[in-house]
């Protein structure tokens, strides 16, 4: 993929037009967006935090040497002050440990959580960056396409403005006929302009998205433009909402946030009756004495091991903390039922849409059906001198009309279906 992209990047940022399909378009957005890479970044960062907390286990090892002189009154364990001079010297390692088993066991336990929602937060971005990839390139496609037909219809009209321009001259047609297709051309020149504004504006959005040059001259792939349905429509409302709270990253990135916040109130609640453990091990030198003695260089062994409990804050009896704990808890479950009525919501949304939109393509049909009958009418009426040409031009009217609406309708499906497809949390090659 890496290798198709490093091919693909050069030729967009020096070639004009370039094509590109749906499928280039999610792979490009889902691998060259810096708001992606910031999401994994976090993840990153929050990964790292889970592992330096399981980490604290770890005893702490020093190595060293140190040297001490004392000079002058010095007072003894029994009281009597005299005047000594001594030094000391010492060389080796010391193992430390200095634990709280309890809060560290439940913190390293919620910052485990707490990175597997980094982690479904930063796969929620990356669906979020493709579907915004994905809904501009078929706004893109809708312009291009509309853009077609209005060029199409031009040229027919253009046509017909020469056959109405011999029958003036021949005697045959008003001028104010050919005066009214004149402006017919105009008005479909005019069109065109705002069509072509509104695909490059299409296309710098696209860009913007994908992170490639702004200049970029974009261009969609003509064989997308079919209804393309991504999901079985047998599948109800119901349905797509269940798979939605098993399969969306928010889902589940809500469901660790509270599964940390339960670990933090169960770390103020029971950590604290878990002793503090304090041991230090030392091995090495020993060495000194009076005055300037050097001597007596020897080795030495020191160990210590303790325990003890904390009382107050942030210990035994430190009942604020526990309702703080407690507090943010119930504040994650409240969340988590926000972003579920949120996802329920999308989902009935897209379906609705996706459903309207199938429907409007079958009207559409009919209305494409039905104005190409009229055109040919018309035309036929024209032929046989029976008909005005104002007929004629509304009749192409009609007809463009209705493919353009076509077109929308089509696009609007597919949006729609891919709007569906991320609000239940399916993957797969689609997102």
């Amino acid at each position: 993929m890496k290798f198709v992209l490093l091919l693909l990047v050069p030729a967009i940022s020096f070639a004009a037009p370039v094509h590109v399909d749906l499928p280039t378009v999610m792979m490009l957005a889902g691998a060259n967006n810096d708001e992606i890479q910031l999401a994994k970044t976090k993840h990153t960062e929050v990964l790292a935090e889970s592992k330096l907390a399981w980490q604290r286990f770890w005893p702490s090892l020093t190595l060293g040497a140190g040297y001490r002189r004392t000079d002058g009154n010095v007072q003894d364990i029994a009281g009597a002050v005299f005047d000594v001079s001594k030094q000391q010297y010492t060389l080796g390692p010391n193992l430390m440990i200095d634990w709280s088993p309890g809060d560290m066991y439940y913190a390293a336990l919620a910052a485990k959580q707490r990175a597997l929602a980094a982690e479904q937060l930063a796969e929620k971005t990356r669906r979020d960056i493709v579907m915004q990839a994905t809904g501009r390139y078929y706004d893109l496609l809708a312009a291009e396409a509309s853009l077609a037909i209005i060029e199409d219809d031009l040229r027919l009209t253009q046509d017909y403005e020469k056959q109405i321009g011999g029958a003036v001259d021949a005697g045959t047609a008003f001028r104010a006929d050919l005066l009214r297709v004149k402006t017919q051309v105009s008005r479909e020149k005019l069109a065109i302009r705002q069509h072509q504004e509104k695909r490059d504006l299409a296309a710098a959005a696209l860009a913007e998205t994908l992170r490639l040059p702004a200049d970029s001259e974009l261009r969609p792939a003509k064989a997308d433009l079919v209804p393309v349905r991504l999901l079985d429509r047998k599948l109800g409302v119901a349905t797509l909402i269940s798979q939605a709270a098993q399969h969306r990253p928010e889902m589940k990135a809500a469901g660790a946030v509270n599964q940390a916040a339960v670990l933090e109130k169960d770390r103020a609640r029971v950590a604290p009756m878990i002793p503090n453990v304090q041991a230090g091990y030392g091995f090495g030198g020993l060495g000194g004495g009076f005055n300037g003695d050097v001597s007596n260089f020897d080795d030495t062994q020191t160990m210590y091991i303790g325990l003890g409990w904390k009382i107050g804050p942030g210990g035994l009896f430190d009942k604020q903390r526990q309702i703080i704990a407690g507090a943010q808890e119930e504040a994650t479950k409240l969340q988590a039922g926000q972003v579920k009525a949120a996802i329920g919501r999308e989902v009935v949304e897209a379906a609705a849409k996706a459903q309207s939109a199938h429907d409007q393509i079958s009207i559409n049909d009919e209305a494409v059906s039905a104005a190409e009958e009229m055109v040919k009418l018309a035309k036929g009426r024209q032929a046989s001198q029976l008909g005005l040409v104002l007929e004629y031009l509304l009749a192409r009217e009609e007809l463009t009309r209705a493919r353009q609406n076509r077109v929308v309708a089509v696009v609007a499906f597919n949006k729609a279906q891919h709007d569906l497809l991320r609000a239940t949390g399916k993957t797969g090659t689609k997102l």
